[in-house]
């Protein structure tokens, strides 16, 4: 994934409201009436705002079109064409109701590319014999088999048992399916018992 990929706006574009210094506003995030101060510098340039009746605190106003934003996009494209910190996004997040990392559209394809990125740098690698041997002398020093779940690596398939006993029985005996069995059977080529 690019960089112009991880910042990609997914529910874009956002509009920027026709708002003035001095002008007047109710700020989603502060949950009140706020006055303009300024204009951001961020990509997408933003009203500033404070909370009526205060003395500094100024931020962006949140209005629903930031908040739509917040919802939807990954907190990397906010950062970047906002022009805030992550802190200020997660913030946001919150006070608006987005749960976890994983809480909007953006950031579940962001988690998707990274794992997916992850798995293909892993997959297919392969082991020198040492480093096989390594990893077998620790899971056996670690005792690793008991973590395996039942049936996960239960008896190995037994060719005299395919189609001279009903699937149902040799299922009952190796821990398979009777499903699972007639498919290992139909796949050898082995006619049922009842067949």
């Amino acid at each position: 994934m690019t960089d112009g990929d991880r910042v990609k706006l997914l529910h874009g574009p956002y509009t920027s409201p026709a708002l003035r210094r001095g002008d007047r506003a109710t700020c989603l995030f502060r949950d009140a009436d706020v006055v303009i101060t300024a204009w951001s510098g961020g990509r997408i340039p933003w009203p500033r705002c404070r909370a009526l009746g205060r003395r500094g605190g100024s931020g962006l106003l949140v209005n629903e079109e930031l908040a739509r934003a917040v919802r939807t996009e990954s907190a990397a494209a906010v950062m970047y064409w906002w022009g805030v910190t992550e802190g200020v996004v997660w913030g946001w997040r919150k006070a608006l109701g987005v749960e976890g990392r994983a809480g909007t559209e953006g950031s579940r394809r962001l988690i998707r590319a990274a794992a997916l990125a992850g798995a293909v740098a892993c997959r297919g690698r392969r082991l020198s014999p040492e480093q096989v041997e390594h990893r077998r002398r620790t899971a056996l020093a670690l005792s690793l088999w008991r973590h395996l779940r039942p049936g996960y690596h239960g008896p190995l398939w037994t060719m005299a048992q395919l189609g001279k006993i009903p699937d149902e029985e040799v299922a009952a005996r190796i821990g398979r399916t009777p499903n699972a069995v007639r498919v290992k059977r139909g796949r050898l080529g082995i006619r049922g018992a009842s067949d």
